[in-house]
């Protein structure tokens, strides 16, 4: 049921339990202040010392390594020993708190009742006398972590009627067998181990051979917790296990066990680990087992699935948290994110200040009109021809013409989710749709003939509506627009100012010209621009009134 450990200089060095000379030395003391018998005939004491030995090789042979002696030439033979209790199906384990510490406290770690299923072994440490086992009984001393000193007062006084009841034999495999399978019993632990600080008022005198530090009853609860958590970790390392992804059966150490105690084989859990990061479906790497929902610790993660998956993972996590956000929107542009202020943002790398509707360069001082795909297929492709008889920058115009052939994709083969609108593209499989967007469920093709209808009833009707507004506004406004020197985009002049601001780049420049203006006091002048001019058209559209006014006055 234990772990077992090593041999030679290790034996019986336990988690926090090991061998101490100290307790030897002490009964070297006791031994000196109590004297010997006298005059014991040499032959008599050969024959002790050959039952002592006889009887250390037996307790060697039996309990291996949880037996420690501490010299095997000295004399007298010490030795020290880790007696385990025997609970073969565990046992209950309830705490009563000391003495200032609240049980309602919602701070407090200590469990009122638990279950254990090893329990700390007892430490019994001997010396034989020469005298032993014809005349005198070995010196001992016991320790136990997880017990007062009364009750391990009463199991001292428990050994000595044992040597009491059979005077002049072997003891020391009777105490330890009686401590194994007597000592919940004999303390009345049978129902379960009650943990309490002991009354100060007890007349019940200590015995001198107890040994070891007095815990409260906090420490006695962590230690028990301690103890069996390792134990059973290291149980389940050595056992055999069945997979219940592949079920097939491995050693403990060939699997990975999670904080909800449920356990896969590693194969299994870095082809899981790594099929969720590829497929970018990270908040779905919870515990396989089903109706769990217990996530993955990132530390188990970076096991899983190396450094350079594992940096994927984090991104995509951070990727995800930051869309589950609502004020936070991503640049058209460079893609970063960027903090929402009343529908507009602007980007902290490429400095673009666009609307968050539209996701267009910020149009402040009109209504946002968000375009339907078909819509900005239809705006694209003006500009795209716009851009054909203009020497504009190659890159552009490829740029611009995969995105027209992306949207004339979208539109062919995808249909919409009938819930929040996101494009999708069935490859295989039933019409049953799952959309991860708003993960909700819906018909593939009751929403595919939705989308035609809607397609053939409504979004001709937009198109249209789009192409007069276009050309209404290219009538009414186009000759007094002048286009930024960076983005291109048309501002009209307020007056005869010439001094122009782009919104969308957030940039100074002249109508005139068409220069980045740093200092107006620079720029306009004598020297330079004028400030303030009627355009061209303007002027020639004047002149044409005044001329026509005075014909037809004359």
């Amino acid at each position: 049921m234990e772990s077992p450990g090593g041999h030679g200089g290790s034996h019986g060095e336990e988690e926090g339990l090991s061998p101490s000379p100290e307790a030897a030395r002490m009964l070297r003391e006791m031994a000196l202040r109590e004297g010997e018998v006298p005059d014991l005939p040499d032959e008599l004491l050969r024959s002790n010392d050959q039952l002592q030995q006889d009887e250390m090789l037996a307790m060697e042979a039996i309990y291996g390594d949880k037996i420690h002696i501490f010299d095997e030439k000295a004399r007298p033979r010490s030795f020290q020993i880790q007696v385990h209790c025997e609970i073969p199906d565990g046992i209950s384990v309830s705490a009563t708190p000391s003495q200032g510490v609240d049980v309602n406290d919602p701070n407090s770690q200590l469990p009122n009742n638990f279950n254990v299923e090893h329990l700390a072994p007892l430490s019994l440490t001997c010396l034989m006398p020469p005298s032993y086992p014809s005349h005198r009984p070995p010196y001992f001393s016991l320790s136990v972590q997880w017990l007062d000193n009364v009750k391990v007062s009463s199991l001292c006084h428990m050994l000595d009627s044992i040597w009491a009841q059979q005077p002049g034999h072997e003891v020391v495999y009777e105490w330890v067998q009686w401590l194994q399978s007597s000592t919940l019993s004999h303390l009345g632990f049978d129902d379960g181990i009650v943990i309490q600080q002991p009354d100060d008022s007890s007349v019940i005198p200590l015995d001198v051979r107890v040994v070891g530090e007095i815990l409260s009853v906090e420490d006695a609860v962590q230690r028990l917790i301690s103890y069996n958590e390792e134990q059973c970790h290291e149980s389940f390392l050595r056992g055999l296990h069945a997979c219940m992804i592949c079920f097939s059966e491995y050693t403990g150490v060939d699997f990975i066990k999670l904080p909800c105690q449920h356990y896969f084989c590693r194969s299994c859990m870095e082809k899981y680990s790594r099929m969720h990061v590829n497929e970018g479906t990270v908040l779905q790497l919870v515990c396989p087992s089903n109706k769990c929902g217990c996530f993955i610790p990132p530390n188990i993660l970076k096991r899983l699935l190396g450094d350079a998956e594992f940096e994927r993972c984090e991104r995509l996590l951070l990727q995800k948290a930051l869309d589950s956000m609502a004020d936070i929107v991503y640049c058209p542009r460079c893609g970063t994110a960027c903090l929402e202020d009343v529908n507009k943002a602007q980007c902290s790398n490429c400095l673009f200040y666009f609307c968050t509707h539209c996701r267009d360069p910020c149009h402040t001082g009109r209504d946002c009109i968000i375009l339907t795909p078909e819509e900005k297929l239809l705006t694209l492709e003006e500009q795209s021809k716009v851009r054909q008889l203009s020497k504009g920058d190659i890159d552009r115009r490829i740029n611009l013409a995969n995105e027209i052939i992306g949207i004339k994709e979208v539109l062919r083969s995808s249909i919409p989710c009938p819930h929040c609108g996101i494009a999708f593209i069935r490859v295989s499989g039933c019409d049953h749709m799952f959309c991860r967007n708003c993960r909700r469920e819906f018909n593939y093709e009751s929403a595919r003939t939705a989308n035609v209808s809607y397609v053939r009833t409504v979004d001709l009707l937009r198109v249209e509506k789009v192409q007069i507004e276009r050309k209404i506004l290219s009538l009414s406004v186009s000759p007094r627009q002048h286009p930024c020197p960076i983005c291109h985009r048309p501002h009209p002049k307020k007056g005869n100012n010439n001094h122009l601001h782009c919104w969308a780049c957030q940039v100074h420049f002249c109508a005139l010209c068409r220069k980045l203006v740093q200092k107006s006091a620079e720029h306009y002048g004598p020297r330079g621009c004028k400030q303030h001019t009627v355009d061209a058209e303007i002027a020639k559209s004047k002149t044409k009134n005044n001329d026509d006014s005075g014909s037809d006055l004359s």
